[in-house]
């Protein structure tokens, strides 16, 4: 049968309405965003923002239901609504800001304590956002109530055709907000595109309104005798299936959280994959609706499909681990590879969650259409919109405080499918003719399958825990076993022995800290230990007798423990958002016992930012080490808002120590970050270890130089010695470079801030390109020690440094420069790896032959590049003293005085660039440049020391007639190595 034509005006009104979901969706997701700004990303937090935004949304479409007969004209009541929703989403932000600013420097400390829930910070989120989510709960009724008023013909038709269109527009706004508008323009111009969006919107309605004659509401209908279910039965189901849907959500997103990661993208993805089932499922019903026999029966097979086929998700999930290791085995790690990686992401989301959520489209545009032909009427849109609502809220509360830390993601899934499937056998139970009696079998059949599913079907724990998503591995080996698996209110933690007895704790997949037994293989730390040892050991160098101490983040507890070795410390609050963290990191006892049972150590379980906003304490230092900044809401705590208000909690003369990671991570992320940090703090001075950076800022302006003391205190002492920290040479060793040589080497990124989030950006897509701060690592690989000579970098001299634990393949295949002057003269066993070794033993061949067997001059001119390569080795990372010593002595050599002279005036060079001569560097290089016969290896060396040195001396004409003369004798690649790149940076060429 033929549809009646719609009038071209009012067809106008449902790519609006498409639009006004779009919209929507960006609200959502800003205001969610904004509101855990300030309220913090704890479980209890994240449940307020929800109950915020949901509970608006339900009073909004209450009172439609309430009112509606007495509304004239819902459409200009929807043009209002949506106006009002776009001028307060264009001021939002300057409001928002004004507020919370308020509220951290007077509310929140006069009125909450630092921990637990605070009824203020809620009334004030409530008071940001709660007017616009009642206006936003008023669109889908009153948008449908104008279409069925002025369209009475196929009312289910048009209200699936409206569901379908709304929700497809989120599924366009989720994408847009996370993928376009916040990466380009940030929160605020989010906010403001959606807001001009809406008003926009808004006149267009009320134009189309003012053309329209909109008339009075039909008398509700008669109860139909084919209806067979109670008005109150049906906002029931309205109610239960809303909650069941919010749990579906959450736990999907938990469980794929571990297959796709647990960035805002993969979040977002997931959101959208979840809304696109909703919409499929509304666009299929709104073309039967009309037509159906017995939509009652009908919603009741829904309603068994849904929770059979959520607990079959269960299956799936198991095997989207082994779809996401082929998928990262055949991309390509590249940007075109990173979309790829989120179109199949987007793909795996789907496969799990599309055949349930397309159920659960269909629910509402049903339980609509039933209570539309009973005498509630067009009151039933408001009222089945506001029922569905609070049960998402019940979901909400059920899932996030009960199922995931009580019942675990399986029972959890498996609590909700049951409510749909008893939710059909309330449907289809009524008695009646024979055939309710095959429905009420078939309902028994039902729920006897979801209970048998829910038992039989498991989701392994080898598999959660692989972190499938960064190493491409679907399962964990058979050797490795699961000591420890919780799932949280925010995460789900695992600890994992692997064969050799090395524990990972990890959260959502994600290793956060490691540890390596004494009794397990070499007992050799593990690369983690270092760092958490180092975050602790560099706190308490610079700053020895700190007293009050807070640290981010609970990890492996093996910095709290370290921080605790030294008598000084007077109090260490621990704050660490999810609980189940710290009940893991037990399994790492005896190296973190001192978190557990010193008396100075308080465990805090809250967001950090909230912590610090509330508390009212000041701290000597602040050690932060969170999770990666790619997980969503960690990177929060790397903008500059966080670090400007983290200052107010430090004393003066205080440290930051901060974490941050050089693998899949990038260098303008980190200048981002460092640009960020000097919002709250001044000086500032990079230290390295292994694969990690920490970052030791003061609040003055100079950071103080690091003290011995606390290498020479008895405990912590001996437990700093253990991870071959013995003095302030095994530190210098591990400094990379202070705040005015990074100001320069670094790009100019701009700050990384809660409002422009740089960093949560684009930090997934590096996670997933395996990039790393190549500038840091750059320094690594110059020839001479520029930023020695350019900061003036004070080496002490007591006793003989270590050799820091590196695990970068640059580092690691190289020998200890300062092994190698001990052993130069012997037999190379100290150098433990087999490459450093072979290398080791390159160079002390090439040293034997032209400084002890006196080789010919012949030989000794084909051999000298590996005494440059020795230079190149020896001098950046060994002590000045010890540096200048060894080529001197190799100047006393006998065989020198048989060599053209040249040859002592390259020993005299590098002794020189060992002892950070300025001077010595540029006459000696000039030198040897001017006498000619050098190899290009030899004269990149010698222009790189004679142009440093002019530098460091700033000796601009020098430095010029330098650049002028010899550079141009150079290749396009040398010119563009990264000891040139790092000099141009440092030295403003």
């Amino acid at each position: 049968m033929m549809q009646p034509r719609i009038p071209r005006s009012l067809s106008l009104l449902f790519p609006l309405f498409f639009l006004s979901g779009f919209s929507g969706l960006i609200y959502e997701s800003i205001w969610s965003h904004y509101l855990k700004l300030f309220l913090g990303h704890a479980a209890y937090a994240q449940t307020v923002v929800l109950i915020v935004f949901i509970g608006g949304m339900a009073i909004g479409a209450w009172i439609c239901g309430r009112f509606a007969p007495r509304i004239r004209n819902p459409l200009l009541a929807y043009a209002a609504a949506e106006f009002v929703i776009g001028w307060c989403a264009i001021a939002f932000h300057r409001v928002f800001v004004g507020a919370t600013d308020w509220a951290y420097a007077t509310l929140l400390p006069a009125t909450c304590s630092a921990e637990g829930w605070c009824l203020s910070s809620w009334i004030l989120a409530a008071a940001l956002i709660l007017p616009q989510s009642v206006l936003l709960g008023t669109t889908f009724p009153l948008m449908t109530s104008g279409i069925l008023r002025a369209l009475p013909q196929d009312p289910g038709r048009r209200i699936g055709l409206l569901y379908f269109l709304n929700s497809f527009g989120a599924v366009f706004g989720v994408l847009a907000s996370a993928f376009l508008l916040i990466p380009t323009i940030g929160l605020p111009g989010a906010s403001m595109t959606a807001g001009l969006l809406n008003v926009l919107l808004a006149l267009g309605v009320y134009l189309i309104a003012r053309r329209s004659g909109i008339p009075a509401p039909a008398p509700p209908a008669p109860r139909s005798a084919g209806n067979g279910a109670s008005p109150g039965l049906l906002l029931w189901v309205a109610l239960l299936t809303g909650l069941s849907s919010f749990v579906y959500e959450i736990v999907w997103i938990r469980m794929l959280s571990l297959v796709l990661g647990s960035s805002t993208h993969a979040f977002e993805l997931m959101l959208a994959s979840f809304i696109l089932g909703l919409a499929l499922g509304g666009a299929w019903i709104r073309g039967r609706i009309d037509g159906l026999r017995d939509p009652r029966r009908f919603l009741a097979a829904v309603q068994f499909l849904m929770g059979l086929l959520a607990i079959a998700t269960i299956a799936l999930y198991n095997a989207s681990f082994d779809a996401m290791a082929w998928m990262l085995a055949a991309l390509s790690r590249t940007a075109g590879g990173y979309v790829l990686f989120n179109v199949g992401s987007s793909l795996i989301s789907m496969a799990i969650m599309i055949a349930p959520t397309f159920m659960a489209g269909m629910t509402l545009p049903l339980i609509t259409f039933l209570l539309m032909r009973t005498p509630t009427g067009e009151r039933s849109i408001g009222y089945v919109y506001a029922w569905n609502t609070l049960g998402s809220i019940a979901g909400v509360l059920f899932a996030v405080h009960i199922g995931l830390p009580q019942l675990g993601l399986k029972f959890s899934l498996a609590s909700a499918a049951m409510i749909d499937v008893l939710l059909g056998v309330a449907l289809a139970w009524p008695a009646g003719t024979p055939a309710v009696m095959r429905w009420r079998a078939a309902a028994l059949a039902s729920l006897a399958i979801a209970l048998a599913g829910s038992m039989v079907l498991d989701i392994d724990p080898a598999r959660t825990a692989s972190g499938v998503f960064r190493y491409g591995v679907a399962a964990l080996p058979s050797s490795s076993t699961v000591l420890f698996h919780r799932d949280g209110k925010t995460a789900t933690i695992d600890v994992v022995r692997h064969a050799e007895g090395h524990l990972y704790i990890q959260s959502n997949g994600k290793p956060d800290a490691s540890y390596r037994p004494a009794t397990a293989g070499s007992g050799e730390p593990s690369p983690d230990e270092y760092t958490q040892v180092l975050l602790a050991g560099v706190a308490l160098a610079h700053r020895p007798l700190a007293q009050d101490i807070a640290v981010i983040g609970f990890g492996a507890g093996i910095s709290t423990a370290t921080i605790l070795a030294s008598p000084a410390v007077r109090r260490v609050d621990t704050i660490e958002i999810e609980p189940a963290m710290v009940e893991g990191a037990r399994q790492f006892r005896p190296a973190n016992e001192a978190a557990f049972s010193d008396p100075r150590s308080r465990i805090v379980y809250e967001d950090a930012k909230s912590f610090f906003a509330r508390s009212g304490r000041r701290y000597d230092i602040v050690i932060s080490e969170p999770s990666n900044p790619w997980v969503s809401g960690v990177s929060s705590l790397f903008t500059q808002e966080f670090y400007a208000r983290l200052r107010r909690s430090v004393n003066p003369g205080g440290l930051l120590v901060q974490w941050i990671h050089s693998y899949e991570f990038s260098t303008p992320l980190l200048a981002s970050v460092l640009a960020a940090l000097q919002a709250g703090f001044g000086d500032f001075v990079v230290y390295q270890s292994g694969n990690d950076l920490l970052v030791v800022a003061t609040t003055g302006d100079r950071l103080e130089a690091p003290s011995e003391q606390a290498f020479l205190t008895p405990g912590l002492g001996r437990l700093l010695a253990r991870y071959a920290l013995r003095g302030l040479d095994d530190l210098d060793l591990r400094r990379v470079a202070g705040r005015a040589t990074l100001e320069r080497l670094l790009p100019a990124i701009p700050a990384n801030s809660d409002y422009q989030p740089y960093v949560d950006s684009h930090a997934a897509e590096a996670r997933f390109l395996r990039t790393t701060v190549d500038r840091i690592d750059e320094i690594h690989r110059y020839p001479i020690p520029l930023i020695d000579l350019f900061e003036h970098r004070r080496w002490h001299r007591r006793g003989s440094a270590s050799e820091p634990q590196r695990t970068n393949a640059g580092a690691s295949a190289r020998p200890s420069p300062e092994a190698l002057i001990d052993l130069i003269g012997g037999d190379g066993a100290g150098i433990g790896r087999e490459t450093n070794r072979v290398y080791a033993g390159t160079l002390r061949t090439a040293y034997r032959l032209l400084l002890q067997e006196c080789a010919s001059a012949s030989t000794t001119a084909e051999l000298w590049d590996a005494m440059v390569s020795l230079a190149i080795l020896v001098n950046p990372a060994s002590r000045p003293d010890r540096a200048q010593a060894f080529w001197l002595g190799a100047a006393q050599s006998g065989c020198i005085a048989r060599l053209p002279g040249r040859y002592a005036t390259w020993l005299a060079l590098f002794a020189a660039v060992g002892a950070r001569d300025p001077q010595g560097m540029t006459r000696l290089a000039t030198a040897l440049l001017d006498g000619g016969g050098l190899t290009p290896g030899q004269r990149e060396y010698a222009v790189l020391s004679a142009l440093a040195g002019s530098l460091a001396r700033s000796d601009a004409a020098s430095a010029q007639q330098i650049v002028e003369r010899w550079m141009p004798q150079l290749t396009e690649a040398q010119r563009n190595a990264p000891a040139f790149r790092g000099l141009r940076a440092l030295s403003g060429l």
